[in-house]
């Protein structure tokens, strides 16, 4: 049976790597706008197909390498140019697959570990990647049987999606910090030890700190 063409898909290394750019210049990329939202997020991992990242070069301000985006493609044995997210065919990636076969993650794991599952088709930006033919094919020849509902999950075009880093936005606003009391000075012979005892009394009830720093 013919192998299955896999579509070309970057991650931020491979977007680095065609315009000569660290990593993190892609991410500051997306972050930015520059780079739209990703074309397919698969097992956590964000991916944008060839033409959305050459599209990157139209306004004249970066280019591609001509040289880096031929070994791109030589990487992507029997790959194939997708144009729109819509055709996609069905990837995978290693937090899809347990859904298939209704396993824990680790399962999947120790079968690639012991070399009984099939390799993947791609490796994008350090992640192993598969066509779903590619792993219903291996699970036929090898006897093993699939759940539907994981199969309906992911041809409904459902995958593990980014965690989101840093903290959670607060759904409301906090509120402003009361204004600091206005400083006040005590000499001796004009303010006695009660005074200076009220107005600490009234910081500390206040809720604020309190430092005393003696002057001469």
């Amino acid at each position: 049976m013919a192998k299955n063409r896999f579509p070309y898909l970057l991650g931020h290394a491979e977007i680095a790597f065609l315009y000569g750019v660290e990593r993190q210049t892609s991410q500051l990329w997306k972050t930015r706008g520059v780079l739209g939202e990703p074309d397919a997020v698969i097992s956590g991992n964000p991916y944008w197909l060839l033409p959305t990242v050459l599209g990157l070069s139209e306004d004249g301000s970066r280019e591609v390498d001509a040289q880096r985006l031929k070994e791109y493609k030589a990487q992507i044995v029997g790959g194939c140019q997708v144009d729109d997210p819509a055709e996609l065919p069905d990837v995978v990636g290693p937090k899809e697959i347990p859904w298939i076969f209704g396993k824990k993650y680790m399962d999947v794991y120790q079968w690639r570990v012991r070399k009984s599952f099939a390799p993947e088709d791609a490796v994008v930006s350090g992640s192993p990647l598969w066509l779903l033919e590619t792993v219903l094919a291996d699970a036929e020849e090898r006897g093993r049987a699939t759940v539907q509902e994981g199969l309906d999950r992911i041809r409904a075009g459902e995958r593990e999606q980014i965690k989101p880093r840093g903290r959670k936005p607060s759904a409301e606003p906090k509120p402003m910090p009361p204004p600091l009391p206005e400083a006040r000075t005590f000499v001796p012979g004009e303010h006695s030890a009660d005074d200076v005892a009220a107005f600490a009394a009234e910081l500390l009830e206040a809720g604020f700190s309190l430092t005393v720093r003696p002057k001469r």
